[in-house]
């Protein structure tokens, strides 16, 4: 797949158009040429041979009839009745052109004052000389097309450097300020300054929202300690009050899970090289995931059915995997009335499948933007979920896909790199025999 992806790529080059434009206007040019050579040819041979010799033969025909003397010039013969020869009596008035062994002969033939009359030249020489300058013709052609090829290619290379040193520069992420032709009073000198303007408000805009997403994650820790500190609190006081017992638990789980959920997006102002990560068992973290969201299921007629190859183990932040991993359930979870709900785990992916309503067809190409609903979805929604799953992914280097099963609902894939996927066999087998 890779080296197809390579060749397309290199056909739609912009060197390869240019050399190709080149090439082909010189091939125009070179038929041209080669086309108005032959007709100028042919039309020489009319003007030189055929038409003098007609003129020659009226002349030649005037004076025998008239019994004059006549002169023939060179290589010329002239036939009378029986002395025409064998290979000549068969041709029609007119002028023909002729192959006797290795020689070429232009023949006019005339019945007039009841006779027939046969006037032939020996044209080898001038047939020989044509054949000359139709090779000398195509040679030229081929030569120039050698040359505009060579010419092409080094052209377009030239053109095409400017282009080539701005791809290459963005491309390594040079500073705005360091690109080149950013002096250029000319399109490339255009392009440049437009990339760097670009590059500097995506740089600001970036920042803008790796401080914003810090900062608010930073102000919502400390009031979010507080509330946990004081849900454990309240859970110890309360031991001896179930009803109230289990209201202050749900505040403490809550308050739990909002204080991962802010490590998260810490995480996740960060850029993905820096975030390191340790061995998770995705399967722990799954169970954990379903049994939060048993709570949004209250009294529905849903069934949530994990389906696990053993413990699998990826190399990942718990804290991400959990917000991605959550937010897939979570939505299987509130989308689904009854029926059920099921997880299947491998060590190559996750799939989360439900029978809900599933993703009306007018949003499934723009399934993972922010603020994407469907129209015709009833359920109330940020449009968030699925964008910060999709976010998420790529920080970790995962896949997220998209199916609908052929019962219907939806059901959602997050695949795993064969390179976690074969830390986490091998995590396994150590697991094993320990």
């Amino acid at each position: 797949m890779k080296m197809n992806s390579n060749s397309s790529t290199a056909k739609q080059s912009l060197r390869r158009r240019i050399a190709g434009a080149f090439i082909l206007m010189a091939f125009i040019l070179c038929s041209f040429f080669s086309l108005a050579s032959y007709v100028a040819v042919e039309m020489a041979e009319a003007k030189l041979i055929d038409h003098n010799l007609d003129k020659l033969t009226n002349q030649i025909i005037g004076q025998y009839v008239n019994q004059q003397a006549y002169e023939l010039p060179p290589d010329v013969n002239f036939y009378v009745d029986e002395q025409i020869p064998e290979t000549f009596r068969k041709l029609p008035d007119g002028t023909h052109e002729i192959e006797i062994g290795a020689k070429e002969f232009h023949v006019v033939v005339r019945n007039m004052h009841g006779h027939r009359f046969a006037l032939s030249d020996d044209t080898t020489d001038f047939e020989d000389t044509e054949i000359l300058i139709f090779a000398a013709v195509a040679a030229g052609f081929v030569a120039s097309m050698l040359l505009s090829i060579l010419l092409g290619l080094g052209s377009a290379k030239r053109l095409i450097a400017p282009v080539t040193a701005l791809a290459e520069a963005v491309e390594r992420n040079t500073a705005p300020s360091d690109l080149p032709s950013l002096d250029t009073p000319n399109e490339i000198g255009v392009l440049a300054r437009a990339f760097a303007r670009r590059t500097e408000q995506l740089q600001r805009f970036l920042a803008d929202e790796k401080l914003f997403t810090g900062d608010v994650s930073h102000e919502l820790r400390t009031p979010l300690t507080i509330v946990l500190g004081a849900s454990e609190l309240l859970t110890v006081r309360l031991a001896q009050s179930p009803e109230d017992l289990a209201v202050a638990e749900r505040i403490r789980r809550v308050a739990a899970e909002a204080s991962e959920r802010v490590s998260a997006l810490l995480l996740l102002s960060q850029s993905p090289e820096t975030l390191g990560g340790t061995q998770v068992s995705l399967t722990h973290l799954i169970e954990r995931e379903i049994e939060r969201c048993r709570q949004l299921l209250g009294d529905k007629p849903v069934d949530i059915v994990f389906e696990d190859a053993g413990n699998v183990w990826l190399y990942a932040r718990a804290e991400l995997a959990g917000i991605a991993i959550g937010n897939l359930l979570r939505n299987a979870c509130q989308y689904t009335e009854k029926g059920s709900v099921t997880i299947k785990l491998t060590a190559q992916q996750l799939s989360i499948e439900d029978n809900g309503p599933g993703v009306p067809e007018n949003v499934r190409t723009r399934l993972f933007e922010r603020f994407v609903r469907g129209q015709e979805n009833p359920y109330v929604g940020s449009g968030l979920g699925l964008a910060i799953v999709k976010r998420v992914a790529d920080h970790l280097g995962w896949q997220i896909a998209y199916a609908r099963p052929d019962g219907g609902g939806s059901r959602f894939i997050l695949s795993f790199p064969s390179s976690l996927a074969a830390a986490s066999a091998e995590n396994d087998k150590n697991l094993s025999s320990t």
